[in-house]
């Protein structure tokens, strides 16, 4: 299996590049917990301390990246004991890099009102701030351009047309009242020589968009921190330079071969009703372009000529426009939230993001997991991902029980507000088998009984029985296995010791040896690659999921001073609560 361990420093810049280690792990864990790189690196490297970057690629792909909080130059003639395995060495540089377990888990504050899960899940996803997305079906250009251009002739109404004369009220504008004769691309996000209703209108920035720069100026820099110390003449002579024209002369086919027939500003809008990212820093208005069918922006990622950028993690963005789906047109993909057939009556959000999806997965009997670069996959926990037969030359298990985090009576409260729902719910079979074994379990998002059943009913499901815990490990490695994974093992002489319940993960694997991947560490020596996967149970997304669900939520008293002292508050759980 190819690997490459990259070294980046506090200015972003590469200072290194290796495809062979003396020692090293990385850790991929379940989204509750960090990713860890630790090891040692040859001692070619310099410039490694706290704040650099290091990334672990596998065949290709990003497998993990961290920063680097511990880093230590060695030398002995004695052996050390590294990871798990006494090293002889002379000289060596050790390492540790760690990603937080929280760094994407954004506090999101919604509300639903009889909505399908998955509808809450995208439209959560689409709320939270930073790189978090979900990936809709996409093969190529110019499936995007099309999808978008759909999504805005959704949502165009007579209502939300643009006003004559301004850009105070409104959110689209249309032919005839464009003039595009004059339009051309500026670069590969800007469209300048608009004239609507007569008027020059200022450049207009293209959402979502980030282009290479044409000039070297501070963007550039800001992007590629190496060139800051480059001559004009030399960046303009430089791969970025190309890419910038090519990226204007994209936009310019569009805009030629297209036309112009709307343009869509951004229609968000701050706390006081009035719009607040319609015009960037520069004096250009920021919004959406179609023509032909299409949708510029969309077109430009699509073709390659563009990243995907959220302007301030997207807190500018209206969720119902879901435009976190353009993550998904930079390459070919499947839809990574899977059509759930549950309606909650109602769901109030107030959490991290991570902990409102826990809650909803185990409402549906699904599962999530989260990819390096922020996509979430939510499915249901059903269809396994791999088979691993019996094969002692290649594979070794080790399949344990875990009974300490066993719950099997759960004392419930809901919303105290909207609500309230109390219950008890007790799994007998699980208390007749391992004992009583109660917990409190308040979750503020669930306001009536029968979502309650959902919810409750589906963590019994997963903590009233043993943790099905343990280790595959792969001798010869494999970059085909993700965190979140099922994985199923065939063929003796693996078994289960422990007397499996009827109603264990709601009957769903009876008779089956199902585990679901939560951790997955990589171990690098010279060209050898070996692989372990970390097991727990076929429905737990989460190390800790009663703590994960309601970590962040607010106390009973807090709940009550936010509903009843702050005036933006809507009070109807089947509106927005911003």
């Amino acid at each position: 299996m190819r690997y490459a361990i990259e070294v980046y420093n506090a200015h972003g810049l590469r200072t290194a590049r290796f495809d062979s280690v003396p020692l090293m792990e990385a850790t991929r864990s379940a989204p509750d917990q960090p990713d860890l790189i630790e090891g040692l690196l040859p001692e070619a490297v310099a410039g490694l301390g706290p704040g650099c970057r290091i990334a672990v690629w596998l065949e290709g792909a990003l497998f993990c990246e961290a920063e680097v909080t511990w880093a230590g130059p060695q030398w002995s003639d004695t052996k050390k004991l590294i990871l798990d395995r006494y090293v002889n060495f002379h000289e060596v540089i050790a390492v540790r890099a760690e990603r937080s377990a929280a760094s994407q888990n954004t506090r999101v504050t919604r509300g639903y009102g009889h909505e399908r899960l998955d509808t809450i899940v995208k439209d959560l996803i689409s709320a939270a701030s930073g790189p978090v997305h979900y990936l809709v079906t996409h093969a190529a250009y110019p499936d995007g351009a099309v999808r978008e251009y759909g999504k805005y002739l959704a949502r165009k109404t007579p209502a939300n047309e643009l006003e004559i004369g301004g850009i105070a009220d409104g959110q689209w504008v249309e032919t005839p009242r464009i003039d595009a004769s004059r339009a051309y691309a500026r670069d590969g996000d800007t469209i300048a020589g608009l004239r609507v209703d007569g008027v020059p209108w200022p450049d207009l920035r293209l959402m979502m968009l980030d282009c290479e720069e044409l000039t070297r100026n501070s963007h550039a820099i800001a992007r590629h921190p190496e060139t800051a110390a480059w001559s004009a003449g030399r960046y303009a002579a430089s791969g970025y330079a190309l890419a910038a024209e090519a990226a204007r002369r994209t936009l310019q086919e569009l805009i030629d071969a297209k036309g112009i027939h709307a343009i869509e500003l951004n229609p968000h809008r701050g706390y006081d009703g009035a719009c607040d990212d319609r015009v960037d820093a520069y004096g250009r208005y920021v919004g959406l372009v179609y023509g032909g069918g299409e949708c510029f922006n969309a077109a430009m990622v699509e073709r390659g000529h563009s990243e995907v950028y959220l302007y301030k993690d997207g807190r500018y963005h209206v969720p119902e426009m879901r435009l976190k789906e353009y993550f998904s047109y930079t390459r070919a993909c499947g839809d990574s939230v899977e059509p759930v057939p549950v309606t909650l009556n109602a769901f109030e959000a107030d959490h991290g993001l991570y902990d409102l999806l826990t809650a909803l997965a185990y409402a549906g009997g699904c599962a999530w997991s989260l990819e390096p670069d922020g996509a979430v996959h939510f499915r249901a926990a059903a269809a396994c991902d791999h088979v691993l037969s019996y094969n002692p030359l290649t594979t070794g298990a080790l399949l344990a029980s875990d009974g300490a985090g066993i719950v099997n009576a759960l004392y419930f409260e809901g919303n105290p507000i909207l609500g309230p729902v109390e219950k008890t719910y007790v799994r007998g079979e699980s208390a007749d088998a391992f004992s009583f074994r109660a917990r409190s379990f308040r979750h503020f998002g669930i306001t009536h009984e029968d979502d309650a059943d959902r919810l409750v009913n589906g963590v019994l499901d997963d903590l009233a029985y043993p943790e099905a815990a343990g280790l595959l490990t792969l001798y010869y490695g494999d970059a085909a296995f993700q965190v979140g994974d099922l994985v199923e093992l065939r063929g003796a002489p693996p078994r289960r010791l422990d007397f499996p319940l009827a109603g264990e993960w709601g009957g769903r694997f009876a008779g089956r040896l199902v585990r679901r991947v939560n951790r997955v560490t990589h171990r690098f020596s010279g060209r050898a690659v070996s692989t372990t996967l970390g097991c727990t149970s076929p429905l737990r997304s989460v190390t800790n999921p009663l703590y994960r669900m309601t970590q962040y939520q607010g106390s009973q008293r807090s709940l009550y001073q936010f509903r009843l002292d702050d005036p933006v508050v809507g009070l109807d759980s089947g509106h927005h609560l911003e």
